[in-house]
């Protein structure tokens, strides 16, 4: 109470003064009463003076009080506008604070409404997500099976294949052997042929120079082994069997080495160093 009191002094010091001088001058009334009752009376002008002195004062007491009162009613109307105005700040700051909680509560709200949405559908992706990965291994189990089965097929395919064209290959290399050995046989023929008619013309070379023993019997015959070289020249001469006389085996040997050089092959192929030769003469 006593802070009240010095503020209202601090805020108002003219309203103290003017306090204390009408406190000053009820004093001096109630002093001036006293005086008149205790003393005898004063002549009638004086008291009409003292009277209306005492007026005045009190007119201007009643103005400074009016002055007060007025003070203190704009103070007070002040106090109570700064309240309303307070009042009705605190009113908006309730009404903002008001709505925006709401304004808060209703994003709160939008919010699990949002959150609880998106679970759903991270929950509805989870399952489509688990059900396309279970798909496409269904579906890469069923790749691996096809590529596995194609695979089969392609080594089955590439065996047949294969096997036939082994089948070919032999078939075909059949074909080569015996045309080869037709060629082969041919080239045989031919070559026995010539190796006859080589044979032959060294024989005949051989009679053409043979001289006939003194006595000589009919189907006396010898094999003889001639070896000669390139040039055909003969460089050895062994008999191996005859059937004839000794004098007759001498002749066939010196007529074999009176042959050299023995006739040229008439095929390269038919030329052999070592030949063995059956003389037969037609006697």
């Amino acid at each position: 109470m006593n802070h009240g009191l010095l503020y209202e002094i601090r805020q108002h010091p003219k309203a103290l003064w003017i306090s204390i001088a009408l406190h000053v001058l009820l004093l001096i009334i109630v002093t001036v009463s006293f005086n008149s009752t205790s003393e005898p009376k004063l002549p009638k002008v004086a008291k009409v003076k003292t009277v209306q002195a005492v007026v005045v004062d009190a007119k201007v007491v009643d103005r400074e009080l009016d002055k007060l009162k007025k003070a203190e009613q704009r103070k007070r109307s002040k106090e109570d506008n700064r309240k309303k105005r307070l009042q009705r700040d605190a009113k908006k700051a309730k009404d903002a604070r008001r709505k925006e909680e709401k304004r808060l509560a209703a994003l709160k709200r939008k919010q699990k409404k949002r959150e609880k949405e998106t679970k759903a559908k991270q929950k509805e992706l989870a399952k489509l997500e688990k059900k396309r990965q279970a798909e496409q291994q269904k579906l890469a189990a069923i790749e691996a099976k096809r590529k596995a089965e194609e695979e089969v097929d392609r080594k089955k395919r590439e065996a047949k294949e294969a096997e036939i064209r082994r089948q070919q290959e032999l078939v075909e290399l059949k074909r080569q052997m015996e045309e080869e050995e037709r060629e082969q046989a041919k080239l045989n023929t031919r070559l026995q042929t010539l190796r006859a008619q080589y044979v032959k013309l060294i024989e005949q070379k051989i009679e053409r120079n043979w001289a006939p023993p003194a006595k000589m019997t009919k189907g006396w015959s010898c094999v003889v082994n001639v070896q000669q070289n390139v040039l055909g020249d003969v460089t050895d001469v062994r008999m191996v069997n005859c059937s004839g006389s000794a004098a007759f085996k001498d002749t066939v040997e010196r007529a074999v080495k009176k042959a050299s050089p023995l006739p040229a092959p008439p095929d390269p192929k038919v030329f052999e160093k070592k030949i063995k030769i059956t003389f037969r003469p037609d006697v």
